[in-house]
């Protein structure tokens, strides 16, 4: 499948380069906006799978539910290294838009997030592009 020639998953794929690319960068900001670095790295790797989706011609539903992403996409073949990732990365994709408590996270939150959704964007890269070994 050549992906890159839909429109609809280029745009998908490169909003979430976008995301993740701000993730790392507030990653470094003074003083720190840890929240904000997880918000968007779950945007990436929200980003990522709905390309995925999107890329295999499967409906793409409106939410932030990482796990749910990942459960429709066990048709293409197992998902069981990105379950666990989507799983930490799905409550920073509504916390963070408010106040209180859910929206706060610490530095190892950001980095841990920062490195799950660069996990899953290679994943699904490799899905994409036919490099997967578990792509069957």
């Amino acid at each position: 499948m050549k992906w890159l020639d839909r429109a609809e998953v280029q745009a998908w794929w490169a909003l979430s380069a976008s995301d993740l690319r701000v993730a790392r960068v507030v990653l470094d900001l003074q003083p720190p906006e840890w929240h904000v670095a997880c918000f968007h790295a779950q945007q990436a790797a929200e980003k990522a799978l709905k390309a995925l989706l999107e890329a295999h011609e499967l409906p793409v539903p409106r939410t932030h539910d990482l796990a749910l992403l990942v459960q429709r996409l066990n048709a293409l073949g197992p998902t069981g290294e990105v379950a666990e990732p989507a799983i930490r990365l799905s409550i920073h994709g509504v916390g963070p838009r408010y106040p209180g408590p859910s929206g706060e996270a610490t530095e190892t939150d950001a980095r841990v997030a920062v490195a799950d959704a660069t996990a899953i964007r290679a994943w699904a890269e490799g899905l994409l592009t036919g490099t997967n070994a578990d792509n069957g």
